[in-house]
């Protein structure tokens, strides 16, 4: 059973300006369409935004009534980007928070259109949970396996920077590349990070997760997201934690992306080491 908690992202710099008049595009290596899931179920269970500049709405249309209801306007939210602290330095917000979910279904593909200003930059991202996603073998852990295989907690910088093109994902950046401290295969959860800069987006794209990208928000409304894996594991009452082997480091590609141009904060990944591989 192959099991995905999937990140995905879709933007759009220098907006035309209009009420829902610009189109978000996937972001490269991102892609809006559903995939063909198993047995089990999809829904996007988080989703966060920016527009660069101004306030702005968004409205999620997926073709299916029993998803997102109509072809008219789906569903709105509203993005706050004035608040709080100004423009170009709150990055990510919330959009669906709490316990909200949109179900999907396999092979659709939505619109994500927006009402902005014009030369506005707006970044959506959301994460997807597939209970059984094919071709994907992700090593997820639980809480409580994490916690019977601790044997130490580290945390490990990397300096990732984001694109130089507002919304998209910056250069590929290896886990290690910044501080290569983890012990040699050896299997490690990651917890959550901290940062020292607001951005929109953290990802990961590893091995160990089928090739998946994980990751979650960093506005000023999530910078204290040092348990985001762990904290979701408990939300959603499932196993959503990633782990990867140290022997991968190299192959663990950091990158974000922001509303704005090659920011460039330190993160902070805070690790478990474990005893063993989860569920093996």
């Amino acid at each position: 059973m192959g099991k995905a908690f999937v990140l995905s992202s879709a933007s759009k710099a220098n907006t035309t300006g209009g009420t829902f008049a610009d189109s978000l595009a996937a972001n490269a290596g991102d892609s809006l369409s559903v995939a063909n899931f198993n047995t089990g179920g999809a829904k996007i269970v988080e989703m966060w935004g920016i527009d660069s500049d101004s306030v702005a709405e968004l409205e999620v249309i997926y073709t299916r009534p029993e998803s997102t209801h109509d072809q008219q306007h789906g569903v709105r939210f509203n993005i706050p980007a004035l608040l709080p602290g100004g423009a170009a330095a709150v990055a990510a917000h919330n959009l669906l928070s709490g316990y909200g979910t949109i179900d999907l279904y396999k092979s659709d593909i939505p619109a994500f259109t927006v009402t902005t200003t014009a030369a506005d930059d707006v970044l959506v991202s959301w994460v997807t949970k597939y209970d059984d996603l094919p071709g994907v073998q992700g090593v997820f852990s639980t809480p409580a396996q994490v916690s019977a295989l601790q044997k130490s907690i580290v945390g490990i910088q990397c300096n990732a920077v984001a694109s130089a093109t507002q919304g998209a994902y910056g250069a590929q950046r290896a886990f290690n590349a910044d501080d290569d401290r983890l012990h040699a295969n050896t299997w490690y959860a990651i917890l959550g990070y901290t940062l020292s800069t607001a951005i929109t987006t953290v990802s990961l794209l590893g091995p160990d997760w089928g090739g998946q990208r994980v990751g979650g928000p960093a506005g000023v409304l999530n910078l204290d997201n040092s348990t985001w894996f762990w904290d979701q594991s408990l939300k959603w009452a499932d196993a959503l934690i990633p782990c990867f082997n140290s022997n991968n480091k190299g192959n663990v590609l950091v990158q974000i992306a922001d509303g704005e141009a090659s920011t460039a904060p330190k993160l902070d990944f805070l690790l478990y080491e474990l005893n063993s591989q989860p569920g093996a």
